[in-house]
């Protein structure tokens, strides 16, 4: 395209749905996709440029939450505020002003200018305002940035009742266990068009694979005198090459190397990473003898139900002890980066378990129960 041409873009094209009342339909995408434009277009905030949104009732939309706040008025002002925006009468928000108080947890500062908030506080009196509001319709964009994990746990929790109760809710998130856990339906887009329209379960297996797919690293290389590492790649067991891996899944974490020396003895290393702390370190238990130079693999298994919900940093290293016992180890820090992710919470291994999983590891251990048939067995 030549410089001063004008390339006509669309943030969205050609993207028809339905949602049934009472739904919590997932929306899913990359940054660019049109998401948040979507949910604009639905709160009536931007008109489209063709076609018609039909729905029926109050719509609340959880945008960016916050913003129709007056930083000099006090957080009780503000929540009155906002419900005459959102078409709430003041008699009605003054019933529901201490539950809203009691959710945002601002019981001591409901009467301090919002000026003098956290940006955490004013986040979570701005949603406590909206879900409290009493929509038929919700539109919730990126509700997990709100307040602390102790606080979102509550938003993922409102907004599910919020659905038993007959309330639509469209809910946009980049955390794919949120969206496991609160959706049986969700939809994919990019580019602002719609990829996919299906089960959960289905709509996060593509974005995982879609996402970690584009931004897997190009090759990087790590030697010394002694050979180089070619690539560490994280592989199925019948061959395929992932971006992410699902909880329950077995995976192979593979290396391939290149020996310039005869001669000599390898042992492969690797550093699983989570959330900056290492997890755990896997290696070879003995050196391989190399006789002759040449590219070779190394390959250690998974096992599901292993890893927790998170993502994962490998440093890669592969140990070379020359012939006159001098140790000669190339390594590249930082090597692959991988997401784990549970497609099916509502139904996995997990039983109903609906938290999310702490910690670095999370195997599947195997758990006994049973009664003791007198109370003098577990006193003794």
């Amino acid at each position: 395209m030549k410089r001063g041409q004008r390339r006509e873009i669309w943030a969205l094209h050609d993207v028809a749905f339905s949602v049934e009342q009472g739904a919590i339909l997932g929306i899913v995408g990359p940054n660019g996709a049109g998401k948040t434009t979507l949910l604009k277009i639905l709160a009536r905030i931007t008109p489209p440029t063709t076609g018609r949104v039909r729905g029926r009732g109050r719509v609340v939309p959880l945008l960016a939450l916050g913003s129709g706040f007056q930083r000099e008025l006090s957080g009780r002002e503000n929540v009155f505020l906002n419900g005459a925006m959102f078409g709430v009468r003041a008699q009605e928000v003054a019933q529901r002003f201490d539950e809203i108080v009691e959710f945002a947890g601002l019981a001591d500062a409901i009467d301090q200018p919002v000026k003098q908030y956290s940006s955490g506080m004013y986040l979570r009196l701005a949603f406590s305002v909206a879900i409290n509001m009493n929509p038929d319709i919700l539109l919730a964009d990126e509700v997990l940035a709100v307040g602390d994990l102790e606080f979102q746990e509550r938003c993922l929790t409102r907004v599910a009742e919020a659905s038993r109760q007959g309330i639509t809710v469209l809910f946009v998130s980049h955390d794919m266990p949120a969206i496991s856990r609160l959706c049986t339906r969700a939809l994919m887009l990019n580019a602002g068009e719609l990829v996919k329209d299906g089960s959960t379960e289905e709509v996060v297996e593509l974005y995982q694979e879609a996402a970690w797919t584009r931004t897997r690293k190009t090759r990087r290389t790590a030697r010394n005198e002694c050979g180089e590492l070619l690539f560490v790649k994280l592989m199925s067991v019948d061959g395929r090459e992932l971006g992410a891996l699902r909880w329950t899944e077995e995976a192979c974490i593979t290396y391939a190397f290149r020996i310039d020396q005869p001669d000599v003895f390898v042992r492969a290393t690797c550093d699983l990473f989570a959330r900056g702390v290492l997890a755990f370190r896997t290696l070879q238990p003995e050196e391989v003898p190399i006789t002759e130079p040449g590219i070779y693999t190394a390959s250690v298994r998974i096992p599901g139900c292993l890893l927790a919900e998170t993502m994962y940093t490998i440093n890669a290293a592969i140990d070379v002890r020359t012939p006159s016992g001098e140790y000669r180890p190339f390594a590249d820090i930082n090597a692959l980066s991988f997401r784990v992710y549970d497609a099916v919470l509502k139904q996995s291994m997990r039983g109903t378990w609906r938290g999310g999983m702490p910690g670095t590891v999370a195997p599947a251990l195997q758990w006994q129960f049973s009664r003791e048939r007198r109370e003098a067995d577990v006193n003794a």
